[in-house]
């Protein structure tokens, strides 16, 4: 019981630590989307999707894309721990190595892209951000 509660813990921190890292602002405007200064402006919703991926994300490999218009997400975090091939299993036997990060950003904007969300962007890999964003008001 005291190592569950240790953990819960432990993934609000990382989290918190994450977001605290992360350039994440308030808009004012309430326009999502991409702003001319490059910045995306996500919705509320998308932005329970970004902390549901952070919280899960810990320790792990994964990406999380968003679409340009702000509306909608998906994300992948790959089962494997490996820092290579993620989890296609017909890498493991060769000589490429592709960071997990990197396969879990193809699997991110395919089901980003896929969900409607139309021309989708990465903005998680593993949990670091890679482009500014802020979350509508």
């Amino acid at each position: 019981m005291l190592s569950g509660l240790k953990r819960r813990l432990a993934i609000a921190l990382a989290t918190a630590i994450a977001l605290a890292s992360a350039p994440v602002a308030l808009a004012q405007g309430g326009e999502t989307g991409i702003q001319p200064d490059g910045q995306i402006v996500v919705s509320p919703a998308v932005g329970k999707v970004i902390g549901d991926y952070l919280n899960r994300v810990s320790g792990r490999f994964g990406a999380l894309a968003v679409s340009r218009s702000g509306e909608a997400a998906a994300f992948y975090i790959c089962q494997s721990r490996l820092w290579k091939n993620c989890d296609d299993s017909s890498l493991e036997d060769s000589f490429i190595s592709i960071p997990s990060g990197k396969l879990a950003a193809k699997l991110a904007l395919s089901r980003c892209n896929g969900s409607g969300g139309g021309d989708c962007v990465v903005l998680f890999v593993n949990d670091r951000w890679q482009r500014p964003f802020a979350l509508a008001q």
